[in-house]
C-alpha cells in the first residue's frame, strides 16, 4: 500500500490502487515497458533483454541474460497470479532451457533487428562487469524463472516456496498500479523473500466475523452491513479494504454469511467497554445469504482450502468471482 504523507498534521491518506486493465493497458504494453527498462525495474540483478514474445507463438514474454550468461525466463500478467502462471513459465523452461548459444543468438538478432551478435552485444552491455572469459558454451547453463503479476494468490505463494525449497530458481515480482491526481504510477516489489507475500494485497478478502469470541458481532455486521475488526493488531486489517474491494463475511462453524464491496470509509468506535477498540467500514451493495456457504463448499468451488484462523485474508480475484457466481445463483 502506498500512502501520501501530511507533515503538518503527522497524518497520511491512502493512494488509490487501480489495475492496468482499468487504465487501458494491455499485457503487451506491460511487456514492452519491462523489456525496455529491465535493468531499472529489477535493480537487484543487472539483466539484458534478448527476446520478446511474438504473436501466436508458444514463447515466454521476455528472455534475458545476466553477466554470466544465465537465462532468465519471464511470464508477465496484468492481473493477479495463479498456479497456471507457474506451469506456463516452467513449460517455457522445458522448451528453452536446452537452447544453445546459436539458438539464443538467432532469437536475439530477431529481437534487436541488428547485425551485432549476442556475444558482442553482451560484452558491450555489461562492459567491465562481463567476464572476459565468457564463451558461447557459458550461455544458458542455468535458468531462472520469474513470474511478474499484479498480486499473488496463496496457492501460488505456497507453490513457489515448495519449488524453491526443492532447488528450482523461481521468484515472483509483484507490481501495483496507483492513481494520484489522474496520473498513474507503478511500484515493483523486487525479489523480496517470497514468504512475505503470504500477507499480500488484493481486491478481495474473507473476514472472520469474530463469532467464537462474541456471537453478537456477526449479527451486528449483517445488520449494519459493515466489515469490522476488534482490538489492536486486528483493527488495522480493516483499513486494507479499499473502495470497490469485495469482502466476504465468514462465520466460524457456518461459512460465508454475507458480502459487500468496500466503501473506502473507516470509523473507530467503542467495543465491549473498550474505547475505540473497533474499526469498521461500511460495505456497499451488501447481501445476506439465505444459508451459509460452508468452508468445504468454498474449497470445492475454488479448488483449494483456506486458513480461517486468520482474522482476514486475501483471495484471488479469480476465486472471488467463482464464489460470487455460485452465491448469486444458489444462495441469495
Amino acid at each position: 500500500m502506498l500512502y501520501k504523507l501530511n507533515k503538518s498534521s503527522w497524518d497520511y491518506e491512502k493512494v488509490k490502487r487501480v489495475s492496468l486493465d482499468a487504465i487501458g493497458w494491455k499485457e503487451k504494453d506491460l511487456e514492452r515497458l519491462v523489456s525496455k527498462h529491465l535493468q531499472d525495474f529489477i535493480s537487484s540483478k543487472d539483466l539484458m533483454t534478448i527476446f520478446n514474445e511474438r504473436p501466436r507463438q508458444e514463447e515466454p514474454d521476455i528472455l534475458a541474460v545476466d553477466k554470466d550468461g544465465d537465462l532468465y525466463i519471464f511470464e508477465l500478467k496484468r492481473w493477479g497470479s495463479n498456479q497456471e502462471n507457474l506451469l506456463q513459465v516452467l513449460r517455457y523452461g522445458q522448451l528453452f532451457g536446452n537452447s544453445s548459444y546459436d539458438e539464443l543468438n538467432e532469437k536475439y538478432l530477431k529481437y534487436s533487428q541488428g547485425n551485432i551478435s549476442l556475444m558482442d552485444a553482451h560484452k558491450q552491455y555489461f562492459g567491465k562487469d562481463a567476464s572476459n572469459q565468457i564463451t558461447q558454451e557459458m550461455f544458458n547453463n542455468k535458468q531462472h524463472f520469474i513470474v511478474m503479476t499484479n498480486g499473488l494468490d496463496q496457492q501460488t505463494v505456497e507453490a513457489i516456496i515448495y519449488w524453491k525449497k526443492n532447488g528450482l530458481t523461481i521468484d515472483a515480482i509483484v507490481y501495483w498500479i496507483f492513481e494520484v491526481n489522474g496520473e498513474h504510477y507503478i511500484e515493483f516489489n523486487m525479489y523480496s523473500p517470497i514468504e512475505s507475500y503470504l500477507e499480500y494485497e488484493s481486491s478481495a478478502y474473507v473476514l472472520n466475523t469474530n463469532h467464537n469470541n462474541n456471537p453478537l458481532t456477526t449479527d451486528e455486521m449483517l445488520t449494519e452491513m459493515k466489515a469490522a475488526a476488534y482490538h489492536k493488531g486486528w483493527q488495522e486489517k480493516i483499513e486494507k479494504i479499499q473502495k470497490g474491494d469485495i469482502v466476504f463475511l465468514y462465520k466460524s462453524g457456518a461459512g460465508i454469511v454475507g458480502y459487500g464491496k468496500g466503501s473506502g470509509n473507516y470509523k473507530k468506535q467503542n467495543y465491549n467497554g473498550y474505547t475505540n477498540a473497533e474499526t469498521n467500514t461500511p460495505l456497499n451493495g451488501f447481501c445476506t445469504l439465505k444459508r451459509p456457504l460452508s468452508a468445504s463448499e468454498m474449497k470445492t468451488i475454488c479448488g483449494q482450502g483456506f486458513n480461517f484462523r486468520q482474522t482476514m485474508f486475501s483471495i484471488s480475484e479469480e476465486n472471488a468471482n467463482k464464489l460470487m457466481r455460485v452465491i448469486q445463483k444458489h444462495y441469495l
